[in-house]
């Protein structure tokens, strides 16, 4: 029988589509065609080495995908 996971204080859960939906109402309009890659990179990562990893990722890309170039 599996454990269900109840997160807490010390967790913050996010899913890959809300990540995704957060982005592209935040993402700046030149950069809306970057986040599926983004969001790709950020799977592997995940997958690859572990959230710690995934997540300084996540936080710098939110950054670079909501800079406006124009300005």
């Amino acid at each position: 029988m599996s454990q269900t996971f109840l997160p807490n204080d010390d967790y913050l859960i996010i899913t890959y589509h809300e990540l995704e939906m957060a982005w592209r109402m935040l993402a700046s309009p030149e950069k809306l065609e970057q986040i599926t890659d983004t969001l790709d990179s950020v799977r592997q990562l995940n997958r690859s080495y572990g959230p710690e990893k995934a997540i300084f990722t996540m936080v710098s890309a939110t950054a670079w995908l909501t800079q406006d170039e124009s300005a």
